[in-house]
C-alpha cells in the first residue's frame, strides 16, 4: 500500500528570479511571469496569437482532443474550468465544442483582463475556490491547478465542491525519485521559487476520500481522476 507523499514545486526561473519572486502562490507572482517575461508561461495578446500558441502545442491540443470527446460522452453541455492561466487548453476546447457553454476563471486581476479580451463573448470570471460556491454548471474541470494548494485548502476545496461532479487532471503525479529530486534542488539552490507542491497517487486521492467517489482516468500525457460526489 503507497502512503501519500506531498513535497514542495521547486521550478528554477533563472533571470527572471527577481521579477517572479520567492513564491509563486500570488496573483502578483502570476502575472509578472505571464505578463512581463517571454516562454511558455506568456499569456497571448491576441486571439489569433492565442489560437498560433495552441497550434504550436500538439500536446495539449491532443489533450484537448480526448477531453472533447470525453465531454461529449459524458453529455457535459456546460462546463466551468478554474484557474485558466494562458488560456491555451480553453482555446483549443472551445473550438472543438463551440455550442458547449464555457465559463473560465482566474484569480490574478491583469491575466484576469487579458483572458476576457482573449475569449471575446465567453465568460471569464475571478473566483476563489476556497471560499465561493461552485459555479452552475455540468461539470467543473482542474485543469493543472493541483500544485496551486497545500493539501488542507484542497480538503477545504472538496468540502466546498462535495455536491458537484469534478474532473481533475493532474500537473504531474509523482514517484519516490521524482520527490528526491525536488527536495535536492532545495537544498542545492537558493535561487528556486517556490511554485507549490507535488504529491503521489496516493496522496491525491486523500484529498477527496470523503467527499467523493473517484474513476481514474488518463488524457494524453497527463493522469486524472472523475470525481463524483458520495451524498
Amino acid at each position: 500500500m503507497q502512503l501519500p507523499l506531498t513535497v514542495r514545486h521547486i521550478v528554477d526561473f533563472a533571470g527572471e528570479r527577481d521579477l517572479v519572486g520567492e513564491t509563486l502562490l500570488s496573483p502578483h507572482s502570476w502575472d509578472a511571469l505571464r505578463l512581463q517575461t517571454e516562454g511558455p508561461f506568456t499569456i497571448a495578446q491576441s486571439s489569433d496569437q492565442l489560437e498560433q500558441q495552441a497550434d504550436e502545442r500538439p500536446d495539449i491540443g491532443n489533450r484537448a482532443e480526448l477531453l472533447d470527446e470525453w465531454f461529449n460522452d459524458q453529455a457535459v453541455t456546460s462546463l466551468a474550468s478554474y484557474g485558466v492561466g494562458g488560456g491555451i487548453l480553453e482555446s483549443r476546447l472551445a473550438r472543438l465544442g463551440p455550442d458547449r457553454e464555457m465559463v473560465m476563471t482566474e484569480y490574478a486581476p491583469q491575466t484576469l483582463e487579458r483572458l476576457r479580451l482573449l475569449f471575446a463573448g465567453r465568460e471569464v470570471v475571478r473566483h476563489d475556490l476556497e471560499k465561493e460556491s461552485p459555479l452552475d454548471v455540468d461539470l467543473h474541470l482542474f485543469h493543472r491547478i493541483d500544485t496551486e494548494l497545500s493539501n488542507r485548502q484542497w480538503h477545504t476545496v472538496m468540502r466546498n465542491f462535495e455536491g458537484v461532479r469534478v474532473l481533475l487532471v493532474a500537473t504531474e503525479v509523482i514517484g519516490g525519485r521524482r520527490a528526491a529530486a525536488a527536495i535536492r534542488l532545495r537544498l542545492l539552490n537558493r535561487q528556486v521559487t517556490n511554485a507549490g507542491w507535488l504529491r503521489n497517487r496516493a496522496a491525491f486521492e486523500s484529498l477527496w476520500r470523503q467527499t467523493h467517489n473517484a474513476q481514474p482516468l488518463r488524457f494524453g500525457d497527463l493522469h486524472a481522476w472523475h470525481l463524483t460526489p458520495k451524498r
